[in-house]
């Protein structure tokens, strides 16, 4: 264990006229399907439950104009001609496997099933989907769904979403706002009142405010809005609006609180693997913190002044007798790494990692070390290609026995996999 410890701390810190089923989509890697899409755009569509007609042409031509529309506002919302992108000027058509009733079920009204099927639909898994899939459900036995909206991964720029409503409500008077509503939380957006906003009366888009519904193609005389904690949470989401800045001294009022951003979180899709790292620790959870806050978790910085530490977004160990704290990552696929980024310490002062070994578990076999070395509080832990699905990292405490991880990041030759829910700057 010394001789170790003292090694690694030498080392210094350094489409729709008809059905059909399109070609499978170009992927940078198809033997990394775990990798995010570079960009996000919104693919209309029309899923036709087995036992459901297909949409007439005038549903698919006024589903058309909605989304132009809701693409228009988005732009005036957001200003300097940002708005998100459309995968196609025309509805694709997706014949489902099941029978309406199948679809609309809890806790999701077919959520995730269709999700499921439109992923096999484009050949994409739930990590590499370079779409937010606005989806009109056939369904003339009812107006379910009214609306329902989710990224798939969770986050705020953790790539592709879905959005369903039902054939049904592109006759209601309120389509067009609802539509609104609905991209946003694909997007990412929460509901205001996890902000603390009331959401019968809030202003913003992502609220129940009657006076923003819009009547047909007839706009609302009150038209929602995006409030900063929306704009903020937009800029964060770089996949869908990537020309986006959020700047506090312009889009922040004067005398505006704002609050910290809400990431939604996964969806649950039929025969995929979720969208979770799991960590597990053997060497303590103290002070109410959770070694789970080390993998997709809010990365909050060390600093002060005063005492910052963060038992709802940090790791804290317990005393370690053997001055040494480890950690076990379980991806939900084997997953190939190149880099892990270690964030260790709180408050600018107390418990930073000094060192890390890393060991990555091949199936039906031990842990085989990867790397070792000393790190600094915000680090980069670099090694050749190793592949694994679960990992251990230990980790050499100061003086005081104990450790703080912020949080841990994954990279394959550049690029991030399983992001935290909240982008890192």
């Amino acid at each position: 264990m010394t001789s170790f410890w003292f090694a690694a701390l030498a080392i210094g810190c350094a489409g729709c006229a008809e059905l059909y089923d399109l070609d499978p989509p170009q992927q940078e890697d198809s033997s990394r399907p775990y990798i995010l899409p570079a960009h996000v755009s919104v693919k209309p569509v029309f899923f036709v439950a087995h036992d459901q007609p297909t949409p007439s042409a005038d549903q698919k031509s006024r589903f058309v104009r909605h989304l132009a529309w809701a693409q228009q506002r988005y732009g005036e919302m957001l200003g300097n001609g940002v708005t998100f992108t459309l995968a196609a000027d025309d509805v694709e058509i997706v014949r489902g496997v099941h029978d309406i009733a199948d679809y609309l079920k809890p806790p999701d009204l077919g959520g995730s099933e269709i999700m499921s099927e439109l992923l096999a639909h484009v050949h994409h898994t739930r990590f590499d989907n370079p779409f937010v899939f606005a989806t009109i459900l056939m369904n003339t036995t009812s107006a379910e769904p009214s609306g329902y909206g989710r990224p798939c991964n969770g986050g705020l720029d953790g790539g592709g979403g879905l959005l369903v409503m039902s054939s049904t409500t592109l006759d209601s008077f309120n389509f067009q706002s609802t539509l609104q509503h609905e991209l946003g939380h694909s997007f990412g957006l929460p509901h205001v009142d996890v902000y603390g906003y009331d959401i019968n009366t809030s202003a913003s888009i992502m609220s129940y405010n009657t006076g923003q519904w819009t009547n047909g193609f007839t706009p609302s005389a009150m038209p929602g809005i995006l409030i900063p904690e929306d704009r903020h949470a937009l800029a964060m989401n770089d996949r869908v609006f990537s020309a986006l800045q959020f700047d506090p001294m312009r889009d922040v009022p004067t005398g505006y609180a704002l609050a910290p951003v809400v990431p939604l979180g996964a969806m649950d899709v039929a025969g995929q693997p979720p969208n979770l790292v799991t960590a597990s620790t053997s060497s303590g959870e103290m002070y109410g913190s959770s070694v789970s806050h080390v993998v997709q978790g809010i990365l909050e910085p060390s600093r002060g002044p005063g005492v910052t530490f963060d038992p709802t977004a940090m790791w804290h160990s317990d005393v370690t007798p053997t001055g040494e704290v480890s950690v076990e990552l379980t991806f939900p696929v084997e997953v190939a790494l190149t880099e892990i980024r270690v964030h260790s310490q709180h408050s600018g002062l107390y418990h930073a990692a000094l060192a890390v070994r890393i060991e990555a578990r091949p199936p039906d076999s031990d842990f085989v070390e990867v790397t070792r070395r000393a790190v600094a509080v915000d680090d980069r832990v670099t090694f050749s290609v190793t592949s694994a699905r679960v990992w251990r990292l230990s980790f050499r405490a100061t003086e005081s026995g104990m450790v703080v991880i912020r949080g841990l990041q994954f990279f394959i030759d550049g690029d991030e996999v399983f992001p935290p829910f909240v982008p890192q700057p």
